[in-house]
C-alpha cells in the first residue's frame, strides 16, 4: 500500500490486453499505471486529501476512494469566500472580478466578463473553466448565449 500512496505501482495481471489498447488508442485510457500518479499530483495540487487505496495481497481488485475538498462542505459561507478556499490563490486573483459580480448578480455572460476583466474572449474562457471545474457554477445555454450561474443546490449525486 505504500507504493500506491507514493504513486509508484504497477499492475500484475491484466484481464484483456485488447480492451486496454482500444480505450488507449481512443484516448480513454493512458498507458499502464499513470492514472494513480495523476490521481496524487492532481489532489495535492487541489489541496485535497490524499486518497485511500484498497486492495487484496493478489491485486485482483482495488477500491479508491477519493474525499472531498473541505472547501465544498462549507454551506454557510459566501460564493466569494467559498472560492478563495477552494482555488489555489494565483486562480483565485484571476477570476476575482468574476466571482465578485456573480455574488452581487448570481449569473454573468462572457461578454460581461471580457468588460469586467477587461480580458480576451480566450481568457475568459479559461477563468470560466477553472470556475466550472469547482462545481460551483454552472453554463447554460447555448455557445453563442452561454450563460453562467452560482449553483444553488449542489445534489448528492454531483
Amino acid at each position: 500500500m505504500e507504493k500506491f500512496a507514493a504513486g509508484k505501482v504497477r499492475a500484475r495481471r491484466y484481464r484483456n490486453p485488447k480492451i486496454g489498447e482500444f480505450f488507449k488508442e481512443i484516448d480513454l485510457s493512458e498507458k499502464k499505471s499513470t492514472g494513480i500518479s495523476k490521481i496524487l499530483r492532481e489532489l495535492k495540487r487541489n489541496g485535497s486529501p490524499m486518497p485511500e487505496f484498497e486492495t487484496d495481497a493478489d491485486r485482483t481488485y482495488m477500491i479508491t476512494t477519493i474525499r472531498i475538498h473541505e472547501g465544498f462542505e462549507t454551506e454557510n459561507e459566501n460564493f466569494a469566500q467559498k472560492m478563495s478556499e477552494v482555488l489555489k490563490q494565483k486562480d483565485y486573483d484571476k477570476v476575482r472580478t468574476i466571482v465578485n459580480f456573480m455574488e452581487e448578480h448570481g449569473e454573468i455572460t462572457p461578454r460581461e466578463a471580457e468588460t469586467i476583466t477587461g480580458k480576451s474572449a480566450a481568457t475568459v474562457r479559461r477563468y470560466f473553466k477553472i470556475l466550472v471545474d469547482t462545481r460551483y457554477i454552472v453554463a447554460e445555454g447555448s455557445t453563442n448565449n452561454i450563460v453562467y450561474r452560482i449553483v444553488t443546490n449542489l445534489s448528492e449525486d454531483d
